[in-house]
């Protein structure tokens, strides 16, 4: 082995590297659990290989790289995608050994050497016009011009090219030698079980749809589960295989498994419709009901981590229904969709059974994001109200999650408080999940570093981070891709029948903002939209768009929408698999700090706010169930 030696370590760098350099080959050896391509050639070989491992007790990671080269491999770590403030090693093999030096860019350059080099060395070797570099470094290594390796969506980048033989200089690795690739490095099961010896396949078939020409389509298609899965079967692992007639785009945006109470079997088994336009009342009631799985674009195969699965069969489960979004902005016609989702499952009883639970912003209109806004953060609570009547006693411990919003988001957390009875309001305790380099084209479930514990009466928050500086009209929460959404799909044991809690920003709260900044008149036209019930979405948005159309929409005018609209009155609200549901006026979100005491939904009376019937007609009204 080879390693570039560096004058500035400090000594415990120094035994980190002895002993990392002693024990990681016996513990990697050449087992890898993940990896991806990230090159290939003009006919489709691939040219660049990726693997990797991580331990969460040592916060290490470990790259091996397979390239197509007898020159220069690059690899690293950007902000965005792109080369300044990236990360970077470069390394090669020669005949005098194996070599790795740790960069950093700061300009669109070759990126000078790191004064701290915090990238190890384990092993390289060439062979036949091949590359083999492994290397590995700590999450943090507490140096500035090296970036951490979180649980959220990288942005790896990735290059070769042709090494000057004398000064050992890389030499610039042209157009096309070079890109980025998102991954979740951290997001992965390390100890993957082997399928179980009596694993059987359940396979759900779209059955040649012809996706229509319009920019949006939910396509929903029922089934009933075969008749072994009358008694309970549980669920190992699940995946998808996408078809389409139409190659190398990607019209299927992702696909949600529910559990159906019940459907009609003369109507609702089948090829499937429009969900939006033709659902039958069984299968709009089923899209209230519980996801049990699902896959997002950038998604993989999802497997439940050692006796841990999810149930599904028995009295009462013998319906499914997968809802595909077609995303087809180009409004393609000649699309035809036959993927597939494949459950694995087994008789055996895990440890424990597996639920997921869906948290957030409920996805309506009352969503609203301004324009031009470079920063705009939303809000959805789960009220402990709702973990206090459905958690069990000892909790849920949540263990994989998917974070989701769409086109405009760039950041996402979940959060997580508790109630310190001591300083007498909310203690925030670290983020169950966190992704603030969200990528909308890679979504995926992913394993958390550490399971968390969520008791009764403990609130759960998503944060969703929006840029909208490119739009010029305001954003609303919805199911097309253009519109917004906020949410977290939190997998946990021990199942319950908990199956969405969210909240919707307060209408008063707009109301505010619109006597502040617009015309009485247009405060009158705002009161009458959020009174009016019943009326279809698309006349709301259309009403909302216009009353706010006038506004500039400065500086002054998003930051007093967004204090409004995420520090104001909210509607929290959960429902569980047998429509038990809570709905529960809330005032400013609970304090974090010891000094200041919680408020209480009386607040509300006290301040003269309106109760019950208005509220209840905007959840009817606008409350969405699609993601």
């Amino acid at each position: 082995k080879f390693i570039t030696s560096c004058t500035s370590h400090v000594l415990h760098q120094q035994m980190w590297r002895i002993v990392l350099t002693t024990l990681l080959p016996f513990v990697f050896g050449t087992q890898f659990p993940f990896s991806a391509t990230l090159l290939k050639d003009s006919s489709g070989q691939p040219i660049y290989e990726l693997q990797w491992s991580f331990d969460v007790v040592q916060q290490t990671i470990t790259f091996n790289v397979l390239v197509k080269t007898t020159g220069w491999v690059g690899f690293g770590l950007s902000p965005n995608g792109g080369m300044i403030g990236s990360d970077v090693v470069t390394g090669w093999v020669n005949s005098t050994g194996a070599y790795l030096q740790d960069r950093y860019a700061d300009a669109q350059a070759l990126p000078p050497m790191d004064a701290h080099q915090d990238w190890l060395l384990l092993s390289g070797s060439g062979a036949n016009g091949w590359t083999n570099l492994t290397f590995t470094r700590k999450w943090a290594t507490g140096d500035s011009r090296d970036r951490d390796v979180l649980a959220n969506t990288a942005r790896v980048v990735f290059s070769l090219g042709v090494l000057d033989s004398v000064t050992l200089i890389p030499q610039y690795h042209g157009a096309t030698n070079r890109s980025t690739v998102s991954l979740n490095l951290l997001g992965g099961l390390v100890n993957k079980p082997p399928l179980p010896a009596d694993a059987m396949n359940l396979t759900l078939t779209i059955k040649n749809v012809t996706v229509p020409a319009v920019s949006t389509t939910y396509w929903c298609a029922g089934y009933k589960l075969p008749d072994v899965f009358s008694q309970k079967r549980y669920i190992v692992q699940y995946s998808p295989l996408i078809i389409s007639t139409v190659n190398d785009t990607m019209y299927l945006h992702h696909i949600l498994l529910y559990l159906c109470a019940s459907l009609n079997e003369t109507t609702d088994l089948g090829a499937g419709y429009d969900c939006d336009r033709n659902a039958t009342p069984t299968m709009q009631s089923c899209r209230s009901g519980q996801v049990i799985a699902g896959w997002s674009v950038g998604g993989e195969t999802f497997t439940y981590p050692e006796g841990i699965s999810l149930g599904l069969g028995g009295p009462g489960e013998q319906y499914l229904m997968l809802q595909m979004h077609y995303d087809n902005p180009t409004l393609t016609s000649n699309i035809i969709d036959s993927s597939r989702f494949n459950l694995i499952y087994t008789s055996t009883v895990p440890t424990h059974e597996a639920g997921i639970l869906t948290l957030g912003l409920i996805v309506s209109p009352l969503m609203m994001i301004p324009p031009k806004a470079s920063t705009f953060t939303v809000r959805g609570f789960c009220i402990s109200n709702c973990t206090s009547s459905y958690f069990p006693s000892t909790g849920i411990t949540i263990f994989a999650n998917l974070l989701h919003t769409h086109l405009v988001g760039v950041g996402i957390t979940l959060r997580h408080m508790r109630w310190n009875s001591t300083c007498g309001t909310y203690q925030e305790l670290p983020p169950i999940d966190q992704n603030l380099q969200y990528d909308f084209n890679f979504q995926q479930f992913t394993m958390l570093p550490y399971s968390v514990t969520v008791l009764p009466g403990d609130l759960l928050e998503v944060d969703c981070i929006y840029n909208t500086a490119s739009r010029n009209n305001l954003s609303f929460g919805g199911e097309a891709t253009t519109d917004e959404m906020c949410l977290s799909f939190v997998t946990y044991y021990p199942r319950t029948d908990f199956v969405t809690c969210g909240s919707v920003p307060h209408p008063y709260a707009y109301l505010d903002f619109v006597s502040n900044y617009l015309s009485q008149q247009s405060a009158l036209t705002l009161n009458s939209l959020f009174t009016s019930s019943n009326q279809p979405n698309e006349v709301f948005v259309d009403g909302l768009s216009r009353t706010y159309g006038t506004l500039q929409w400065n500086q002054a005018q998003i930051s007093s929408f967004q204090q409004a609209t995420s520090d104001g009155y909210f509607i929290g609200s959960c429902i569980t698999t047998d429509s038990n549901k809570i709905t529960q006026e809330v005032s400013t979100p609970p304090a974090m700090t010891c000094n200041v005491q919680p408020v209480t939904a009386a607040t509300l009376d006290a301040q003269g706010m309106k109760s019950g019937v208005l509220l209840m007609l905007l959840l009817l009204a606008f409350v969405g169930t699609a993601y």
